[in-house]
């Protein structure tokens, strides 16, 4: 009973002690200030930083979160200068995200090249970082260096399949690049991880434009590059009198494809009842097929090894129709209709996405 009394008084007296309760209020300042940045209180959630950082004022972590805050009030002074703090620190954990902060800020302030130079030192810091790769990506494609910026996104992909920005930065490049049969699946896999945002509905306009089904000569605004969204229109879209690409390109025969999208466009002609969205599913579930006889053989690449397998298994599931509807829910108001009246199919499309077969 006495070592017992004992034990509660060492625990009360060290809670007491000044530099155990400063220490909980500087976390709890943190805690704080983040849920105000995630609210997008960025002010209030610099003020709470900030007086974390007065009680502890090398505080890695609330100098992260104050940098962060920063950026996303558009001070990218501020930005930099506190990312900078945190990269000097040495700090393992945060230094990815600390170089990727500096850098979005150096871009802003129109040094791309200063920002390029940033990640690759963090990098070399920092090993194969998936936020740094995914940066450099990003600014190689605004500055048009279309080669870099493939190499990095495919890294960023690599180490992780989970996010969907890198696939639509990657169906951009790979647009541009005129390897637009590529482009399609990369879209898609967007799609499926980001279904329902206003950069969604923009992609999937894209992707019909590079499949031929929407022949508007308009462009479509990108993600990424705000202020060079409106560019002229890519020549690699399906217009009849534009034929894209054709060569035979890392194994592909795209010809093979381009005569499937044309002949099923030119059959859908003739049927009564024909709409995009049809349009859309059936010339889909031809390329899918082309591309699965293709793939026949030693094929190597991602496009062969990862993209063309998992979408032909969609193909020649019974999930496909769902596929069609839950990918083009941002683009076509009937896709969400039908989403909402059949709850359960499209959870089951979930699920079956989410587990595979083995459910």
């Amino acid at each position: 009973m006495k070592k017992t009394i004992l034990f509660i008084s060492f625990i009360f007296t060290l809670i007491t002690l000044p530099g155990y309760g400063q220490q909980m209020n500087v976390q709890q300042l943190i805690q704080e200030g983040v849920v105000l940045h995630d609210e997008g209180e960025y002010k209030k959630a610099i003020e709470k930083y900030n007086e974390a950082l007065q009680l502890e004022p090398k505080n890695v972590q609330a100098t992260y979160e104050l940098s962060l805050s920063y950026l996303a009030l558009k001070d990218y002074k501020n930005a930099s200068k506190f990312s900078t703090i945190v990269i000097n620190s040495y700090n393992e954990q945060l230094s990815s995200g600390a170089y990727a902060v500096k850098s979005e800020a150096l871009v802003e302030m129109n040094k791309v090249d200063e920002a390029i130079k940033l990640l690759q030192e963090g990098l070399k810091k920092n090993g194969d970082a998936y936020l740094l790769h995914f940066n450099m990506a990003i600014n190689y494609y605004k500055k048009g260096d279309l080669e870099n910026a493939l190499i990095h996104v495919k890294k960023t992909i690599d180490l992780n399949k989970s996010d969907s920005g890198p696939f639509l930065l990657n169906a951009y490049v790979l647009n541009d690049k005129g390897l637009w049969v590529q482009s399609i699946l990369s879209f898609q896999m967007f799609l499926l991880l980001e279904p329902d945002s206003k950069r969604s509905k923009n992609a999937f306009a894209e992707m019909l434009q590079a499949m031929g089904i929407k022949t508007d000569s308009k462009p479509v605004e990108r993600s990424f590059i705000q202020q060079q969204m409106m560019r002229n229109k890519p020549k690699n879209i399906l217009h009849p009198e534009d034929i894209p690409p054709l060569s035979i390109e890392e194994g592909l025969n795209r010809n093979l494809v381009y005569y499937a999208i044309t002949s099923t466009l030119d059959s859908l002609k003739n049927t009564p009842e024909e709409d995009e969205f049809t349009r859309y599913k059936t010339v889909n579930k031809k390329i899918m097929r082309v591309l699965q006889k293709e793939s026949m053989g030693a094929k190597e690449g991602i496009f062969w090894t990862f993209y063309v397998p998992f979408f032909t298994h969609i193909e020649q599931s019974n999930y496909y129709d769902a596929f069609c509807r839950y990918i083009s829910v941002s683009f076509y108001p009937e896709s969400l209709e039908w989403w909402h009246q059949n709850q359960e199919a499209a959870e089951n499309f979930v699920t079956w996405f989410e587990k595979g077969d083995n459910i």
